[in-house]
């Protein structure tokens, strides 16, 4: 073999093995998982995602939390109940839409009182929460407990962000438009278009008690144990008068 074959035969050579280790690069390096390890991962933010770069579950501090989104739309923190304050993760179904989180923070007030919130929820199908378990103190003292509520997840949820949402952001609403807006989302109140709170279970201002409402979100029924430690069990009417009350003292 003279030294121009021998050179033929190398230069084909190389060219299969090259083309080889590309093919590999291609075929391994893309197919195979791509996984890390961290002792330690420090983060404003970090959103879970899924393979079509949806976004499931939104980890943030409190100046990244992320907003309500639903529909496409996202809204203003605001909009949240007090959630711009907050550290947590926010949970978001396969569609984008918001369906829950976990939320949380506490603070001392300039006037020495403790404002804290803690907050685990999860939303009906393009509707608000049918559950939490949530701690809260304030103004009114400490409640913690767990709440279901019914919601008639018609559409009536994101309507009520997006006509908040103009009636508090939009730079020039007519006072007529406001008003418009005050009656439509009163009328939808008035017609239980936001759902109810049904039931609640836990301890409000050292009180346990189990509570329950009827359709209409007046109590009915309620079971506690008061200041005195005694176990009583009230009943009321649709216009919150006790009907009847059974505790141990009765006979």
């Amino acid at each position: 073999m003279n030294a121009s074959n021998k050179q033929t035969k190398l230069l084909i050579i190389s060219n299969v093995a090259s083309w080889l280790v590309l093919v590999s690069f291609f075929v391994f390096g893309f197919s195979t998982e791509n996984k890390n390890t961290f002792d330690i991962l420090t983060a404003k933010r970090i959103n879970i995602v899924n393979e079509d770069g949806t976004t499931v579950i939104a980890i943030a501090n409190k100046q990244h939390i992320a907003p309500p989104v639903f529909n496409g739309t996202e809204y203003p923190l605001e909009l949240a109940d007090g959630r711009k304050y907050m550290a947590g993760m926010i949970f978001f179904n396969q569609e984008g839409d918001e369906m829950g989180g976990l939320i949380f923070n506490s603070f001392k007030l300039p006037d020495g009182r403790i404002a804290g919130v803690g907050h685990l929820s999860f939303d009906r199908y393009k509707d608000n929460q049918v559950i939490n378990l949530e701690y809260k103190e304030n103004v009114n003292g400490v409640s913690s407990g767990l709440t279901f509520y019914d919601r008639p997840a018609d559409g009536s949820f994101p309507k009520s962000l997006d006509l908040s949402k103009e009636y508090f952001f939009s730079g020039s609403l007519s006072e007529k438009r406001k008003q418009e807006i005050k009656d439509t989302l009163a009328t939808m109140k008035a017609n239980k278009a936001f759902g109810l709170d049904r039931l609640f279970l836990g301890s409000q201002n050292e009180i346990p008690q189990l509570s329950m409402k009827d359709t209409f979100g007046n109590e009915r029924i309620r079971l506690f144990i008061d200041s005195t430690n005694t176990a009583k069990l009230l009943f009321f009417d649709k216009d919150g008068i006790i009907v009847q009350e059974i505790s141990p003292q009765q006979k």
